[in-house]
């Protein structure tokens, strides 16, 4: 529409522009003076016509302008009113060269939107015994299966290790197995009382056990570690998620049918992390624990009785 009004006023100036410079005939001595007064006649009226052509020109021009906020106005409410269709309909499908920075879920709604409370997960509690063959040979295990701790004399091994069982026990990394029995979700808890270092979670029966070990999801390993009393660790296959947390017992859930490995603060039952890229049912997985090798505080695995005595 702006395109169009701008070559009507162009027209009309024109128009106005020829009638005020038109040429006079040739002619007779008679037919010149009738011109003369017929030309003074119209440069006499000359100026009225310039006067209607500015007039109608400003006029024009006014209507454009007045057009134009319009068309500007209605488009604006337009696209306004489309926006709140979209809020209501569903997603916004438009493509944005700036993406909006997505919002960052706090552990606290994390843990009442997508994980089960911890009053749940406990209830699908087993018995969990820490398996000898697979123990570091500096770790010494309690008779009942419940306490490791790490021994600093290497004088003498602490596990002793039967030739058939090399393959089992981690030789570098200090840490050991447990045995659960199999079901569909599983609930443990661990004392780490007074604890500085430890790494606690599950892993594959088939993973890694010899030399350094690199922990992740990828490898087989769905664990955290505490260092230094308060540095916490969740080791992920890409960046590790850190934050200074306080621990004296904790709660380790498994849901195989959601895929998932859950730590829990089992003193004030908040959420300390969970994985969503978990193991299946069909993976064969073991809890995992390890005291460390900094100092000779032991790791306890509480069990149901030793609970229900508290």
């Amino acid at each position: 529409m702006g395109p169009l009004i701008q070559q009507v006023c162009l027209v009309t100036f024109l128009i106005f522009f020829a009638c005020s410079t038109a040429p006079v005939a040739d002619g007779t001595e008679t037919e010149r003076q009738s011109t003369s007064v017929s030309t003074c006649t119209l440069y006499g009226l000359n100026s009225t016509v310039w006067f209607a052509g500015c007039v109608t020109f400003g006029i024009i021009i006014f209507l454009e302008v007045v057009f134009l906020v319009w068309y500007k106005y209605c488009r604006d409410a337009s696209q306004n009113l489309l926006g709140v269709f979209h809020v209501v309909g569903g997603e916004d499908t438009s493509t944005s060269p700036h993406p909006k920075t997505p919002k960052a879920v706090s552990m606290k709604d994390t843990n009442m939107n997508l994980d089960l409370p911890h009053s749940e997960a406990r209830s699908h509690e087993v018995d969990v015994v820490l398996d000898r063959k697979t123990a570091h040979s500096q770790l010494k295990i309690s008779h009942n299966g419940k306490v490791v701790e790490w021994v600093k004399q290497k004088q003498e091994p602490q596990t002793e290790i039967d030739k058939n069982d090399i393959d089992k026990h981690f030789d570098e990394a200090p840490y050991v197995l447990g045995s659960m029995g199999r079901a569909m979700r599983a609930y443990w808890e661990v004392s780490v009382k007074e604890k500085k270092d430890w790494v606690l979670g599950v892993t594959r029966a088939t993973a890694n056990r010899k030399g350094q070990l690199v922990l992740s999801p990828a490898n087989g390993f769905w664990v955290i570690g505490i260092s230094d009393g308060k540095d916490f660790t969740a080791f992920m296959d890409d960046d590790d998620v850190f934050k200074e947390i306080t621990l004296h017992r904790v709660g380790i859930y498994v849901d195989y049918q959601e895929r998932k490995v859950t730590f829990y603060n089992a003193e004030d039952s908040s959420l300390i992390y969970s994985f969503t890229n978990g193991p299946s049912y069909e993976d064969d997985v073991c809890p995992l624990f390890s005291p460390w090798n900094n100092d000779i505080d032991p790791i306890r695995i509480l069990s149901i009785e030793t609970k229900k005595l508290k």
